[in-house]
Order: C-alpha cells, then sequence, then structure tokens
C-alpha cells in the first residue's frame, strides 16, 4: 500500500469520530500498542533536532524501500510521529517525497495543536523526507 493509500485509509478510519478531541484520543489509543525504541536506540544519533520535547527516529533502508520507527517523550508528539511513521514505513524514496500529509487538517486536528507538537510533527516530516531524498 502507498503512503498516500495509508493516510487515506487512516482519515476514513477516524473520520466517523465526532470530534477532534476523539480523533486524537483515538491516535494515542493505537499508539500505545505501537513499542517504542529500545534504550540504545533512543540516543543522540537519532534524535530530531529543533523540537521542544525529544523525538527520535530510526531510519533504514533495505531493498530499496525506506523504513522508519520513532519514539517521543512526550507521548502526544509520539502518537502524531508515530503516525506519520507507520504511513511512510516500507514505501519507496520517490513515494516518500511525492506525498505531503495532510491528515492533521483533514481530521481537524491541526487548528487544536499546540505550536511545539506541530514543530515535531514538521520536524520528523522533514528527516523523513530527507532521509528518503
Amino acid at each position: 500500500m502507498t503512503p498516500a493509500a495509508r493516510e487515506a485509509a487512516l482519515i476514513a478510519d477516524l473520520a466517523f469520530l465526532p470530534s477532534w478531541q476523539e480523533r486524537l484520543e483515538e491516535l494515542l489509543r493505537r499508539d500505545r500498542h505501537r513499542p517504542g525504541l529500545a534504550a540504545a536506540e533512543r540516543a543522540e544519533a537519532h534524535r530530531v533536532p529543533g523540537c521542544q520535547s525529544r523525538v527520535w527516529l530510526v531510519a533504514e533502508r533495505r531493498d530499496g524501500r525506506c523504513h522508519f520507527r520513532t519514539d517521543a517523550e512526550a507521548p502526544a508528539v509520539r502518537a502524531l510521529v508515530g503516525t506519520l511513521a507507520s504511513l511512510y514505513d516500507g514505501a519507496l524514496p520517490a513515494e516518500i517525497v511525492a506525498l505531503e500529509p495532510t491528515f492533521l487538517a483533514a481530521l481537524e486536528l491541526l487548528k487544536h495543536l499546540t505550536g511545539t507538537r506541530r514543530e515535531a510533527f514538521a520536524k520528523a516530516r522533514d528527516a523523513i523526507r530527507a532521509f528518503a531524498g
């Protein structure tokens, strides 16, 4: 499945929830089932620069595809960047560069996020795209 198809499925899965708070809570709930990074991976070498709360991104290429795992100190940021990484995980570099994620706006989350959460999301997105490019 392409990143664009994954994003469309995510939006379809969450759009039925009546409020942005419930959609954010669902992202948080889903994230609780995602394993975090090992302590050794939560190293400075994997830190996403420019984030107020610490965010880590482990990026790898295997068989021409990009794979991503993330973690963060703040639960909401962890859920946001984890969701972002899951959209791009296993994608071809060209697919990653082609998709500017819109799920935060489509689910009416973007306007309700604090500036620090938006910034962490943007910095993680930039790091993923830079790795793919």
